[in-house]
């Protein structure tokens, strides 16, 4: 099987870039929930850039990973091709996210220009996004890896010989 360390590179990836939403969703925002806005907005000054730092690649990396493994499996005309189609759906969906809504609110966060009355609503509104945005991260990984298993099953099906028989 060609390429199989790029199928087994974007799905680690993928899965990577989800564990990091879900850690998000269920440590990191309960803590900030419990911040007063104006601590809130202190904390990502201090490690919101670091946080983006981390975030940003564990995105675009496996992105670009499954936009690859899409051509490939399109080039084979792969069973799995449209597994992968909806991989990279859901991610572009999550990138648009990041571009139309994390960047500029998070800014607003780091740079402390948003109104801390403000805060505790679009904290609500940041947590409701980023609930949808794991679960395409956890719907992308389980596709990527369902994808890769329909191949491997094909993969493992072709290649076996038949076995001998007398005539």
């Amino acid at each position: 099987m060609k390429n199989t360390s790029v199928y087994i590179s974007a799905i680690t990836l993928l899965g990577l870039f989800a564990g990091g939403n879900i850690i998000i969703w269920f440590i990191v925002l309960p803590f900030w929930q419990s911040l007063p806005a104006n601590e809130l907005m202190q904390w990502f000054n201090n490690y919101g850039p670091r946080v983006g730092i981390t975030m940003l690649p564990m995105q675009i990396i496996p992105l670009s990973l499954s936009i690859w493994v899409y051509n490939l499996a399109l080039e084979r005309n792969e069973e799995s091709k449209g597994l992968w189609l909806w991989v990279n759906v859901s991610n572009i969906i999550i990138l648009i996210m990041f571009l139309t809504y994390y960047l500029p609110v998070n800014l607003q966060f780091v740079n402390q220009t948003m109104n801390p009355d403000n805060v505790p609503s679009e904290l609500m509104r940041w947590e409701i996004i980023h609930i949808a945005r794991t679960i395409l991260a956890v719907l992308s990984t389980a596709l990527a890896i369902i994808a890769y298993f329909k191949l491997v099953r094909n993969f493992i099906y072709i290649n076996i010989k038949q076995p001998y028989t007398i005539t």
